[in-house]
């Protein structure tokens, strides 16, 4: 077993593919672009920029997002949902981001700040909660 696990890292090797190893993408966006759409509920307490249907905002690599969430106040919740559709419900999905394909970049009374850190082009919902 260890062999073959020995000739396989050696054929990858070889071949000029190094594990965990990749040139960073091209990415024209440096500066934020800014959002102040989007909706509170009803009680004022959550923020979304769109509806689980959408649309979601553009979310291309290295694009950061200055989103103006209308709370008041910093919000203790920031999630953030992907999709590869503009609007993906009901027909394709959803679903919460991980790693580095949204960063959270800062949070206050006024903005949320999030970074796609990713070679990928995803579509972006976020949500605040007070």
């Amino acid at each position: 077993m260890k062999r073959l696990l020995g000739a396989g890292l050696a054929v990858l090797l070889a071949g000029g593919v190094a594990p965990a190893c990749s040139a960073p993408c091209e990415s024209a966006d440096s500066d934020p672009v800014s959002f102040d759409g989007g909706a509170l509920s009803a009680d004022g307490q959550t923020y979304a920029t769109s509806p689980w249907e959408g649309p979601y905002l553009h979310f291309p690599a290295g694009r950061r997002f200055q989103i103006a969430h209308q709370l008041g106040a910093t919000p203790p919740v920031v999630m953030t949902y992907l999709a590869f559709d503009e609007n993906p419900l009901p027909g394709s999905n959803t679903s919460e981001s991980a790693g580095n394909q949204a960063v959270i970049e800062r949070v206050d009374s006024e903005i949320v700040q999030v970074r796609n850190d990713t070679c990928a082009e995803f579509w972006l919902r976020l949500v605040a909660k007070k």
